[in-house]
């Protein structure tokens, strides 16, 4: 704990995104638990859940990489501040989902809303190691940004469904609308020259964009450090605590006290994902790759204990344990990513890192919805069948994480990056 509290200490740069990261993520939980509240309340379908899900991930997907061009292109720090002001207005419309005649603003608002977040992410991920310095700082560092997502998920989920299970959405929704504007004075504090590094000639941002697909491709290693969280994306924990807390275990109006409490358990789990892992970790690349490849049994283990789960508690217990490996995963792969790749490449990379995510979270969503809608699978069995998907993604990591890869002729204008 001391190396954290150091960084925020003698960082303060950082700690200024640290803080913003501390608002905003708690801000995340408190739309996550209001917006599904009103899909349960207005719609009443797991389908419709789903495409609540689906209608937070395809945007990131569509968007990204225009997104990576942006972040590549202009000051990182700049689009951090427009995008959060932008959300904080959409974000106040959910107070105007009141029947459902009106609920179709629900997905109005939020492809709006996660349309401007790809913007956000990849800035956020490219600015970072600009406010850092050495690898050690950078593991640190992304270690504790991870770390905060989750505690904020545990205190965030928790609150938000404390506040709206006590007090309403509408008081959930401005809560979550107030944190965009704080996070975005906290950026603004940010002193730093937060342009990306361009070397060359000026370039179309249509060439920029060829130009990410290519480093890509000519870094297969990068390449499939950038599928790591998408492919941890095999089953969405959000529609299945979503279905858990409307059908198996409800507890509190609409079932926004089960909600938190899986939730806040997710969070406990991520939390303690990098920080156990860590201590086994030389900071070396190859640590980082053997921690993804844990961090993948981790995630089947918690699918197949959530399945079985006949109370409460152990359901909140699975989540853990899921958790704790998709948080793994999560930060090792940001590492990796932020060790191996040229500042100028960061934006795109983090982008395409994104878009995968999102696109694989927004099909896995999908298909969940219409199976337990559309055939006679239960949400128990689901989360058998996903503890068997989760752990498919081991055998093309760990051969292509152990062998050296085919490389095609790298060319001479792109450094290479591993």
């Amino acid at each position: 704990m001391q190396r954290y509290l150091a960084l925020l200490r003698t960082r303060p740069e950082f700690r200024y995104l640290w803080f913003a990261s501390v608002v905003s993520f708690a801000g995340d939980w408190f739309n996550t638990i209001a917006s599904v509240i009103l899909v349960n309340r207005y719609l009443d379908s797991t389908t419709a859940v789903g495409l609540l899900f689906v209608a937070r991930a395809l945007p990131p997907f569509l968007f990204g990489p225009i997104a990576g061009v942006v972040a590549d292109r202009f000051n990182r720090k700049t689009i951090l501040i427009v995008t959060d002001l932008l959300r904080f207005f959409i974000v106040l419309g959910f107070l105007f989902v009141n029947s459902s005649e009106n609920a179709w603003l629900i997905y109005a608002l939020t492809i709006a809303q996660f349309a401007i977040s790809a913007f956000f992410e990849p800035a956020r991920a490219a600015i970072l190691p600009s406010l850092i310095e050495g690898n050690d700082e950078l593991l640190t560092a992304n270690t504790l940004s991870s770390i905060t997502w989750s505690a904020m998920l545990t205190l965030g989920a928790a609150l938000g469904g404390v506040v709206a299970g006590f007090f309403g959405v509408a008081t959930a929704i401005v809560v979550d609308a107030s944190t965009f504007l704080l996070s975005a004075f906290f950026i603004w504090r940010i002193q730093v020259d937060a342009r990306p590094q361009r070397t060359g000639e000026e370039s179309s941002g249509w060439r920029d964009m060829i130009d990410g697909f290519q480093y890509v491709r000519f870094h297969p290693r990068s390449g499939l450090t950038a599928t790591v969280k998408a492919l941890t994306q095999i089953g969405s924990p959000d529609i299945m605590i979503a279905v858990y807390a409307a059908q198996i275990f409800v507890i509190g109006e609409d079932g926004a006290l089960t909600l938190g409490i899986l939730y806040a358990a997710a969070g406990l789990g991520a939390v303690l994902g990098p920080i156990i892992a860590n201590m086994f970790s030389d900071e070396s690349i190859r640590m980082l790759q053997n921690g993804i490849s844990v961090g993948f049994v981790l995630v089947a283990i918690g699918w197949l204990l959530f399945g079985w789960a006949p109370v409460l508690p152990i359901a909140a217990a699975a989540m853990l344990v899921r958790h704790t490996g998709g948080s793994i995963n999560w930060t090792y792969s940001n590492v990796v990513l932020q060790m191996r790749v040229p500042d100028r490449f960061l934006g795109r990379v983090f982008a395409l890192d994104f878009a995968l995510f999102t696109l694989a979270m927004a099909v896995s969503v999908w298909l969940s919805g219409i199976i337990l809608d559309k055939t006679a699978v239960t949400p128990r069995t689901l989360s058998y069948l996903l503890a068997i998907g989760s752990l498919l993604p081991l055998l093309p990591w760990n051969w292509l994480n152990r062998t050296d890869p085919l490389r095609k002729p790298i060319p001479p204008a792109m450094q290479p990056g591993e």
